[in-house]
Order: C-alpha cells, then sequence, then structure tokens
C-alpha cells in the first residue's frame, strides 16, 4: 500500500522551527538537490559518527577486557531490553512525519508525541513492576532489579528526543543531530567503563543508559526547539498511525528476532554463551560501523524522491555502490587478521568464539545491500512489504536458530542466521519490482577489489606475523591504503564528481 499525503494548511501559530523549510516549487526536491543533501549530511555526519563509533568501540574494547564473558553476556542482554522496549519510544511512531511529501504541521508533532508518550509510559511503568521477577529469571541479585528499572526510565526519557529528531532527519540537517549522538556516546561509555571499573557491576549499565537518554533529550530540544504540548487528536494522528504502525510492526518483530541469543541462548545456555555470541556478532559487524552514518539518511532521502522513478533508481545505485565500497575492504581486512586481532585487542579469552565470528561474518556479507533496499521498500510507502520481510526473518531464525541451538549450541545460532540471510534474494527481487536499478555493477568491483587485496595481506601475515600493535595496524593500513588506490584507479570520474557535491552541499 502506497500513501499519498495530501497538502496540510499549517493553523494560525506554527512554531517558525516547524516550517522553516515548506515544500513549494521553490524549495522542491530534485535528484541533484537531494545527492547534494546526502553527500553533504554523510560527511558531517560521518566525521562525528568517528567520534561516536570511537568511544563505542573502545567503551566495547575495555568492557570486554574487563569483564568475563558471562558479565559481558549481562551486558548484552540488558541492551537488548532498551533496545527492545526503545522501538516504541524511537522515530518509528512518527516515521511518517519524516517521509510524507507536504510539510507536517504542529498539531501533527504534537498528536504523534501525545499518543507515543502514553505508550511509552506505560511500557515504563510495566517493566518497573516487572523488574523482580525479570532479575530472578536471569538469577540477578537486588542490583538486577534496578537495572531492569533504570532501564524503564531510560525508555521514558527517551520518548523527548523523539520530535526534535524527526523534524532534524525530515531535512536532513544530521549535522546538527550527529551532536546529539556524539555526547550521547561519550556520556554511556565514560559511564559504563568508570563505574564497571570501579566494581558496579550490572547497575554500571543502567546508569549509563540513563545519563546517556537524559543527555539527548536535553541536548536534542536546545538544538532544535520545538513548542511541546499535550495534543490527543486520534483523527489527526491516524494517516501517521497507518503507515508506523506496519513500520513500528517490523522494527519490534526485527527486535523479537534478535531476542534468540539474549532469552533463549542466556535461559538454555547461560550468560557465558550469550557473551561469545555478543562478542563475535560484535567484532563481525565492525566493517558495517562505517554504514551507521548512512542508514539514518536512507528514509528521508529515498523519500524525497519517491515520486521521480528514474531519479530514484539511479540514487539506489550510488548508494549500493557506497556501501559496499565501504564495506568490503573492511570486512576482508576483519576476516584476514581475525586472529591476531583477538590475541592482542581482546585477549585469548575470546579465540572459543572464532567459529562463530566466522559465520557471523558471511552473513554479514549481506547487509550492505538489504539495508537501504529495505529502507527503500519503507520511503516508497510499501511499509506492508518490508514487515512481510521482518515476520520472514523472525520465523525463520526462531525455526531453525531454536532446534540447531539446541542440538549443536552456540554455532546452531550462526548457521540458522546464515541460512535466514540467504532470503535477501528475495528482497532484491522485490526491490527491483519497485525501482529499476542495477545492482551488479554496483556490488561486484568493489569485492573484487577487496578480495585481491586481502589475498595480499594474508601472504604477507604467512611471511611476517603480526606479533604486536604496530605490524597490525601497519597491515590494515597497508590494505586500506592499496584498496583505496585501486577504487580510485575505477572510479576516478565518479569520486571527482563525488567531491563537487559534498563541497558544494558544505557551503
Amino acid at each position: 500500500m502506497k500513501l499519498v499525503n495530501t497538502p496540510q494548511t499549517p493553523p494560525v501559530g506554527v512554531a517558525p522551527s516547524i516550517q522553516e523549510e515548506p515544500e513549494t516549487g521553490e524549495t522542491e526536491w530534485t535528484s541533484a538537490r537531494v545527492t547534494r543533501h546526502f553527500a553533504s549530511s554523510a560527511l558531517f555526519l560521518g566525521v562525528r559518527q568517528v567520534f561516536v563509533q570511537g568511544f563505542n568501540l573502545l567503551g566495547s574494547l575495555l568492557l570486554a577486557r574487563m569483564l568475563s564473558p558471562t558479565e559481558f553476556g549481562l551486558y548484552a542482554v540488558a541492551i537488548f531490553w532498551l533496545s527492545f522496549l526503545s522501538t516504541f519510544g524511537g522515530t518509528g511512531f512518527a516515521a511518517n512525519l519524516i517521509r510524507q511529501h507536504s510539510e507536517p504541521t504542529l498539531a501533527d508533532y504534537r498528536s504523534v508525541f501525545s499518543i507515543q508518550l502514553v505508550i511509552v509510559l506505560g511500557l515504563a511503568a510495566t517493566l518497573w513492576v516487572a523488574a523482580p521477577p525479570l532479575a530472578a529469571m536471569y538469577r540477578l541479585s537486588t542490583d538486577g532489579v534496578w537495572l531492569f528499572r533504570l532501564i524503564a526510565l531510560s525508555l521514558f526519557t527517551t520518548a523527548f528526543i523523539v520530535m526534535p529528531q524527526v523534524q532534524l532527519e525530515r531535512h536532513l540537517d544530521f549535522s546538527k543531530l550527529a551532536r546529539v549522538e556524539v555526547a550521547q556516546a561519550i556520556t554511556f561509555n565514560v559511564t559504563a567503563v568508570y563505574l564497571a571499573w570501579r566494581g558496579w557491576g550490572v547497575l554500571s549499565f543502567g546508569i549509563a543508559m540513563l545519563l546517556r537518554a537524559v543527555v539527548g533529550a536535553m541536548l536534542a530540544n536546545w538544538i532544535k526547539p520545538w513548542a511541546m504540548r499535550w495534543h490527543w487528536d486520534l483523527e489527526r494522528a491516524k494517516p501517521h498511525l497507518a503507515f508506523a504502525l506496519p513500520f513500528q510492526g517490523a522494527q519490534f518483530i526485527s527486535v523479537i528476532k534478535d531476542s534468540i541469543s539474549p532469552i533463549f541462548i542466556g535461559l538454555l545456555l547461560g550468560a557465558g554463551a550469550v557473551g561469545y555470541v555478543n562478542w563475535a556478532g560484535m567484532v563481525a559487524a565492525y566493517s558495517l560501523l562505517a554504514l551507521m552514518v548512512l542508514q539514518r539518511i536512507y528514509l528521508p532521502a529515498f523519500s524525497r524522491l519517491q515520486y521521480q522513478p528514474s531519479a530514484l533508481g539511479a540514487f539506489v545505485e550510488r548508494i549500493l555502490l557506497i556501501t559496499n565500497a565501504t564495506t568490503a575492504p573492511l570486512a576482508v581486512l576483519t576476516l584476514v587478521l581475525i586472529g591476531p586481532v583477538t590475541h592482542l585487542l581482546f585477549g585469548d579469552k575470546w579465540l572459543p568464539a572464532l567459529p562463530l565470528f566466522y559465520l557471523l561474518w558471511a552473513a554479514n556479507i549481506f547487509v550492505p545491500n538489504a539495508t537501504p533496499l529495505y529502507s527503500l521498500l519503507n520511503a516508497t510507502g510499501h511499509a506492508r512489504k518490508a514487515l512481510g520481510f521482518s515476520i520472514l526473518w523472525m520465523v525463520g531464525t526462531w525455526l531453525l536458530g531454536a532446534p540447531l541451538i539446541m542440538e549443536f549450541g552456540t554455532i546452531g545460532f550462526a548457521i540458522a542466521n546464515l541460512l535466514v540471510q540467504l532470503s535477501n534474494f528475495w528482497l532484491y527481487r522485490v526491490a527491483k519490482g519497485i525501482v529499476k536499478f542495477r545492482m551488479l555493477p554496483a556490488v561486484v568491483p568493489a569485492w573484487m577489489m577487496a578480495i585481491a587485496m586481502g589475498t595480499g595481506v594474508f601472504i604477507l601475515t604467512k611471511l611476517w606475523t603480526p606479533y604486536d600493535f604496530t605490524r597490525l595496524i601497519m597491515y590494515f593500513m597497508l590494505g586500506l591504503t592499496t584498496y583505496s588506490l585501486m577504487f580510485y584507479m575505477f572510479y576516478k570520474n565518479k569520486l571527482l564528481t563525488a567531491f563537487v557535491l559534498i563541497k558544494r552541499g558544505a557551503v
């Protein structure tokens, strides 16, 4: 179902910050304009996300070294529960405000905010009451009860970030939004690492989550203030909810899919097994960290071109080229150097998780293509199709994962995850049925160059084993430099065009 939003006349008294870029012919979102905004947003967001992912990476590394696999598993459980509940407190219910053609009114923002606040308050209260049995289920002490209650408070606080975030995303103003995320990353990782070092145990994660949410809410409303007010108008909110329910449902189902590790594996095999799975998945996904810069931009960027099929198809091809060109060298280098990376950075206690890493790494090959194409379905109004794929992935993960885990342990989870990822070939066909684009020219060259580079680095490691950090970093830099030179020679003209667009967008 494709939703078409009719223009709305803003009521008297609408805050200027909400109407600062009306959708008029004067500011029409052409292909060139969207590309320029996408390029500049990716640049600004990318620079700031270096700090975000840097702090997240450093925090995870320090926690992995300080904590045992069991304690690290409890860290994964806490992150899961916050992510699970945050599907109701994030931008999901407000997603249609981002993608609709006409500029939302202040009443639209207030009505969606009010509905979401009621839902989040109910969930937070439920989690607060359910904290004791949840802590008992994971065999946690009194500190575990307060861990879940701190997560409940964090969930409620995140509801106040949504409307400023929606307005910034709608206008592709990610440079301001990234400031909030940098501050949140610093707050969470510094707090979690310091408190864990001081011996606060599981409470360190809960306190860090709450402080992260408070800092995010304060900064978001300071950077993008809006006239927040209670406004219950179900009729006005219905068009937005019609899109939001399948969109939000897909996010909810995705979290249910991912719950197989912290819930099923945690209860069946213990927190230590969750720790190994979480570590392997974390390291296997390092090559995808750079794509987090772009994931936030897909929906608003695709939405601006949803009524220009040829321009949208060409834009999708450029996105697929960027995602694969970014992921391929990092993924191949991580695979080739995983042995010394594990030994030197994390410690030999994680070596038993390497078989998990190899399978999860293979599954992540599909992500650079699947993520933007999944967003394409939502951006073009096909939220029900996106929901269908989320259901397919969730059912497949549990139907395959549960028996394989019971039979083979944690390795069964990795096998199931790889098998489920094969369904992305169907996603590619569905996306190409909506928008015409070529996929292989954007995918194959990047991975061929990465494989050639990785082969060379692998041979070097056999000749001169990286026994220390200096040689390990040298191999990473050598591999990335070699790949960059090959990519420049192959895509010189496209890179020069991109540079011009970024320069224009930054002005």
